[in-house]
Order: structure tokens, then C-alpha cells, then sequence
């Protein structure tokens, strides 16, 4: 008889001060003081839960753990298991969130997904095993079966099966932050910042490599450790493990796996070395601009060594309202006078030229000639054209006068 009543008080109690909540399951809600509102149901689902509300359990062992949370939801086996003080968590599956005790803002759907989870904040898994080994990052998002698996990281997006998963060996990912994984198997063994890879096995070797983005299945396929790639294209820059190039196109790539600096474009192009540009097809380089073919380009002016062919005009900007200070040229038949053609033969190639020497035309005329990095000096021959008309002007005035004078010797006989 007094065990009833002792039970009975019990019940009284707990009506008072735990309104609203609902249990079944041996041990369900048996640690409840002030809680309002939980629903469990299961075997020792919310079982220690004190003054925590808003939860519901669905499944053995399910919020097991908590205490004092609030707005928690689990469904399945010892999913929320661990969750002591988290608020606002979402586990559905089993073994979901099993191990999260104070992150909050957490939603796993599938078994195992987020299973390590303990103070992260801000994940969103669904599928199997999604962001399993996750112990504190967050505001992740990651769907697909296993993808983030091995994840410790933090603001990560990750689309397919086993993207941004690890190794697969236990390999605990902890800085790898600001990544996008989109396909199957994308950056799968990333520990890197702020790569984006979009496609099935792109970027999947990178390893500590930082800001590349791959477009296209396999592209970056490779890359490890190095930075700053861009590759569109399937296989582009497969076996890239250089820095700062760029590839667009199916099977670009550089021209030795380190290579740097490189820009190629085009089907199955490939680069002609480092600080180069390659434009063309299937190894037919259209446009080849590099240091070992003598060219070096720059952002807005460019210079060659060889031979071009242009089958159309060459046009160059000289509107009036691009100047200032325009002055007249003024007389410069003198100084082009001091000016000598030549004919010589260039070293390189044996080739003979026809031309005028720099340092000639810097003595007369210095804001025509410009001297590179090697201090090598060049001529601007279109510069050349106003100091030409200038003195065929001279000149022609000169010949004006002499004209009329022959005329005024005539008409005086």
C-alpha cells in the first residue's frame, strides 16, 4: 500500500510542475521535472530529460541523454542519444546525431548521418553516414550517401556520394573550410579552403591545395597541394599539380604536371611552358605567347618575337578625345635625316632584315623607343609615320618656294 501511494505522489507531482508530456517505453521520460511538452516513445527514449522542452523521441534510446534541451526531434535507434543541453536539433535515422550534446541548429536525415556530431552548430546532413565524424564544425551542408564523412571542418557544401568524404580510413578533416563539392566523388580527399569542384571526380586528389576551381568530370583530377588553378572542361588539368593555371576546354592541359602560370584553351590543348598562353586545338597551337618563344604578355600591350600575319586591317585608337596637351610636331626633316636605313641579318635565325637600329632612332626621336626587362630596346614604327609626314610636309614647302622662284627667273628674261 504505501508503494502506491509513494507512486502516487509522484504522479501528482510531476501533473504539476511537467505538464503536457507523453510517454511510452519502459524508462521513456522517467527523470522529468519541469519539461512541458516532450513526447517519447520507446525504451528509455528521453530518459534523463529534467527540464527540457519541446522534444520528441522516437525510437530506443532516443534523447536518451538529454536534460535540459529545447525543440529537439529524434526518430530512430539512440539517435540525439548524447544530446544533453543542444536546442533545435533534427536527427531522423538511426544512429543520427548520436553523439551531439551541445550543438545546436543540427539536421541529419539518414543512418549514421552526423553520428559524431558533439558542439557543432548549423549541419545539414541527409543520407547514410552523411558528416558522420563531425565533432565541431558547422554550417555545413552536405547530401549524399557518405559525403563530409570524415569532416571536422566548417562552412562547407558538399552534392554526392562521398564528396568532401576523406580517405575513408578515419582521416579527420579539420581544415579544410569555404568548399563547394558538387558529383560523385568530388574532392573527396580535401583538407584545403575555398575550392570549388563541380563534376564527378573533380578536385578529388586535393589534399591541402586552396582557391581552384574544377569544372568538369576528372578535372584537377590530381592536384594535391597546389593553388589557385581554374579548370573547365572534362579532364582538364587532370594531372595538374602546378599552381595559377587555367584550362578551358575537354582534356586541357599544362605542359609538364608543375607547371605554373599557364593559360589554355581549347580541345586536348596543351601548354607550352611556364608564364605561357596557348590558344588551338588537338596540340595545333592557333596562338602560341610565351617565354621560350621569346613573347611576354601583359594586361593590355603585348610584344612577340617572329613573324605575324594579320589577314585584315591594324587599326589603332588615335581619337582627339583621348589626348591631351596636343601640340604640333613641328620641323623634323633634319632630324630624320640624321636617321640611316640599314640592311643586316638577325642572329637568331640568319634571316636578313631591312630596318632601322633603336639606337638611332632614341638619339633623334627617344619617345619612340622602348626598352624591356632585359634592356633590349624596340621601335615604335608606327610612331614614325607623323615624323614622316611632317617632313615630306617640310619638304614639299621647300620645294614650293623653289618652284616659284624657278618661275620668277623665267618670267623676268
Amino acid at each position: 500500500m504505501k508503494k502506491i501511494f509513494t507512486l502516487l505522489a509522484v504522479t501528482i507531482a510531476c501533473s504539476i510542475n511537467a505538464q503536457n508530456n507523453t510517454n511510452i517505453g519502459t524508462e521513456s521520460l522517467n527523470s522529468i521535472t519541469s519539461g512541458t511538452d516532450n513526447s517519447a516513445f520507446g525504451y528509455q527514449s528521453l530518459k534523463s530529460n529534467t527540464t527540457g522542452s519541446d522534444n520528441t523521441a522516437v525510437g530506443a534510446e532516443s534523447l536518451k541523454l538529454n536534460t535540459t534541451g529545447y525543440w529537439n526531434s529524434a526518430f530512430g535507434y539512440r539517435s540525439l542519444r548524447s544530446n544533453t543541453s543542444g536546442d533545435n536539433n533534427s536527427a531522423f535515422g538511426h544512429l543520427s546525431l548520436e553523439s551531439n550534446s551541445e550543438g545546436d541548429d543540427n539536421s541529419a536525415f539518414g543512418d549514421l548521418a552526423l553520428e559524431d556530431n558533439s558542439t557543432g552548430d548549423y549541419n545539414t546532413a541527409v543520407g547514410y553516414g552523411v558528416l558522420k565524424n563531425n565533432l565541431t564544425g558547422g554550417s555545413n551542408t552536405a547530401v549524399g550517401s557518405r559525403s563530409m564523412e570524415t569532416n571536422n571542418s566548417s562552412f562547407n557544401t558538399a552534392i554526392g556520394y562521398q564528396s568532401l568524404a576523406g580517405n575513408n580510413w578515419g582521416m579527420s578533416i579539420t581544415n579544410a573550410n569555404y568548399n563547394t563539392a558538387l558529383g560523385y566523388i568530388a574532392l573527396q580527399i580535401n583538407e584545403g579552403s575555398r575550392n570549388v569542384a563541380t563534376g564527378a571526380a573533380s578536385l578529388k586528389s586535393n589534399s591541402s591545395g586552396n582557391d581552384n576551381t574544377a569544372t568538369g568530370y576528372y578535372s584537377l583530377y590530381s592536384n594535391t597541394t597546389a593553388s589557385y588553378n581554374t579548370a573547365y572542361g572534362s579532364q582538364s588539368l587532370s594531372n595538374n599539380t602546378g599552381a595559377k593555371n587555367t584550362a578551358f576546354g575537354y582534356r586541357a592541359k599544362a605542359s609538364t604536371d608543375n607547371a605554373t602560370n599557364q593559360t589554355i584553351i581549347g580541345y586536348e590543348a596543351t601548354g607550352q611552358a611556364d608564364n605561357s598562353i596557348v590558344l588551338g586545338n588537338d596540340d595545333v597551337t592557333a596562338v602560341y605567347m610565351g617565354e621560350d618563344s621569346g613573347a611576354k604578355v601583359y594586361a593590355g600591350e603585348g610584344s612577340f618575337t617572329g613573324n605575324m600575319t594579320i589577314g585584315g586591317d591594324v587599326v589603332v585608337s588615335s581619337d582627339l578625345r583621348l589626348k591631351a596637351n596636343i601640340v604640333s610636331l613641328g620641323s623634323t626633316l633634319a632630324k630624320l635625316l640624321l636617321i640611316d636605313g640599314k640592311r643586316y641579318t638577325m642572329k637568331k635565325d640568319g634571316k636578313q632584315k631591312i630596318g632601322v637600329l633603336a639606337q638611332d632612332i632614341q638619339k633623334v626621336f627617344p619617345e619612340l623607343v622602348t626598352t624591356d626587362d632585359k634592356d633590349m630596346l624596340a621601335v615604335n614604327y608606327q610612331g614614325l609615320v607623323p615624323v614622316l609626314i611632317n617632313a615630306f610636309k617640310e619638304q614639299n614647302d621647300k620645294i614650293s618656294r623653289l618652284e616659284k622662284l624657278v618661275e620668277k627667273l623665267i618670267s623676268d628674261k
